[in-house]
């Protein structure tokens, strides 16, 4: 093989890749809101979660993404372990899909849905004409790399050497089943590592019991999707992550041997059109040993769902501390609306969360700061639309309470607690903005920022922090004496920004700093300001009890007729 054609076989591979990313990411922004409802709804057998669970997968493509969602609800306490289950399994037959697409050999028309996308995309009039014409293009990039690494494969075909080399990895099963799981961990697709399998096979690279061990393989490869979203959640999520894993392994053990004896085989073979003993329709019959392999293993183990749930909470033990929300309300119970008080109380519960996804985010920030790291400096994003996924859901159950209750001290407070879920989602946007700030604007700087700078924004990050933590157990109890400490803490903020603001400035002006340092710095310190001046905001509001008033003076930013700020220093 030359080294053209390796690069074509990698380059087809990238955009079979590329071409399946685009088209999962763009239908689960389709359909993500949607499937996360009927993934919260509908799962409350194991069987009603293997349905829900293919055909989410089905229709956004990607087991991941599934998977991804399925573990960000249990680590909110959304869904249960048991529910978790039926999920991960109905994921693995949904996801079979590609394959089967692919075994329709429809490669050759890939450039009329490229054609059809682009075309979408020119003349889009929405984003949601968009995405379709982004789902359609990557629909069409899947199978244009697929036609790139079957044709840069053709030369193998000749080559004795290369032969040998696929049949003795392929015709040992344990080697076989290794070399699948490494290569689908590595690139994180068992859909392109399966279409992979069929593009060897049905160049004669490979036989077809040699392609079930690879595809075996690559079914618990996948796993490891599971493994990294659950990585900061609490054990409940990482646990579902071990049943994705044990569910895989147990059926690789049963199927594996199944293949090795021959039995598996012939099965396929009955059920599928052409002889694969005469190398017939081999991308069919891979495609269907694939799906078929997911089915009979979900029908051998969903009647022990419960047992491979505790077979996980064994292994893994209960975490002692509790994580952060991902984005899913866990204390709005629409169920206990008719009691208005013990509703509000869950609504500040659910404001807390929004505060320590505030707090999580400005720690990734200043970490990705610290230490250069790209993957933080991308969490933020997410975090920051958790937060405004919260915003979302605790407005819907304000108003909802609004509409059931007929108590005056409730009605007059809700307009307060949405003024506070307005701000603390404000300082969400300012924290994406310190992320901006420190991760893009200074790391592109012609001169590193100097050890002044750096000491301004590491003392304006812990007082920040700590103002943070303040709120943080305020809205546990309300208790008056936090609320003083928040407050001399903001004004002790107020004041740092000014006198540094004028340094700085002056310090650019007498050209004694690099100007895009200090002006970066500024920057930071500007929304560090902001941030401090929303905290204030909150227990302003909370000291009045979430009592709205036009005059109250917790609906204004700054509030220099504030009499607890006559006491700051």
């Amino acid at each position: 093989m030359t080294l053209l054609q390796l690069i074509n076989f990698f380059g087809g591979l990238a955009l079979f890749i590329f071409g399946m990313n685009k088209m999962s990411d763009n239908l689960h922004s389709v359909a993500g809101n949607e499937m996360r409802r009927i993934l919260k709804m509908l799962t409350n057998t194991p069987l009603k979660g293997v349905i829900v669970g293919l055909s989410v997968t089905a229709l956004v493509q990607s087991s991941s993404a599934t998977t991804v969602m399925m573990i960000g609800l249990v680590n909110t306490g959304v869904m249960t372990l048991n529910q978790a289950v039926g999920v991960v399994m109905g994921a693995n037959i949904g996801t079979t899909i590609t394959a089967q697409l692919i075994a329709f050999n429809i490669g050759h028309y890939a450039f009329t849905f490229i054609i059809a996308g682009v075309t979408l995309l020119l003349i889009r009039r929405s984003r949601m004409m968009e995405r379709w014409s982004h789902i359609i293009i990557g629909f069409g990039l899947l199978f244009i790399g697929l036609n790139v690494m079957s044709s840069a494969i053709v030369p193998l075909r000749d080559s004795q050497m290369a032969r040998d080399f696929m049949v003795s990895i392929a015709g040992n099963p344990l080697l076989g089943i290794l070399t699948g799981t490494i290569f689908t961990m590595l690139i994180q697709s068992s859909s392109a590592s399966v279409g992979i399998v069929i593009v060897l096979a049905s160049n004669g690279m490979i036989p077809f019991e040699g392609a079930m061990y690879l595809i075996f393989g690559d079914n618990i490869g996948t796993t490891i999707t599971a493994w990294l979203a659950g990585i900061g959640s609490n054990s409940t999520a990482r646990r579902v992550a071990l049943v994705h894993t044990l569910f895989n392994l147990f059926g690789t053990i049963i199927f594996g041997l199944l293949t090795y004896l021959g039995i598996y085989t012939m099965i396929i073979n009955r059920i599928t059109p052409g002889n694969v003993y005469l190398g017939e329709n081999l991308a069919r019959h891979i495609a269907n040993a694939h799906t078929f392999f997911n089915v009979f293993n979900t029908i051998i183990f969903l009647p022990f769902a419960g047992i491979l749930a505790r077979i996980a909470t064994k292994l893994i033990s209960q975490d002692k501390t509790d994580t952060v929300s991902l984005g899913d309300p866990k204390h709005l119970n629409y169920h206990v609306i008719a009691n208005s008080e013990l509703a509000i109380n869950q609504s500040i519960k659910e404001m807390r969360e929004m505060l320590r996804l505030v707090r999580m985010g400005l720690i990734v920030s200043y970490e990705a700061f610290k230490d250069k790291s790209y993957k933080k400096q991308i969490r933020v994003s997410k975090i920051e639309a958790a937060i405004d996924s919260l915003q979302r859901e605790i407005t819907l159950y304000l108003v909802a309470v609004n509409e059931r209750t007929n108590a005056d001290d409730i009605i007059q407070k809700i307009p307060a607690l949405l003024h506070t879920v307005n701000d603390i989602e404000k300082i969400g946007d300012y924290t994406e903005e310190v992320n901006r700030i420190l991760n893009y604007q200074i790391s592109i700087q012609k001169l590193p920022l100097c050890p002044e700078f750096s000491a301004m924004i590491d003392d304006l990050h812990a007082k920040v922090m700590f103002m943070l933590d303040l709120s943080l157990e305020y809205l546990l109890e309300m208790k008056e004496d936090f609320s003083y400490k928040i407050i001399e803490m903001e004004g002790r903020i107020n004041e740092q920004h000014h006198n540094l603001r004028g340094k700085i400035l002056s310090e650019i002006q007498n050209g004694d700093c690099d100007p895009a340092g200090g002006l970066n710095t500024i920057d930071y310190l500007d929304q560090v300001e902001v941030i401090a001046d929303k905290l204030k905001n909150l227990v302003k509001a909370g000291s009045h009890k979430f009592i709205y008033s036009q005059h109250s003076d917790f609906s204004m930013d700054n509030d220099e007729d504030d009499l607890l700020d006559q006491d700051l220093p």
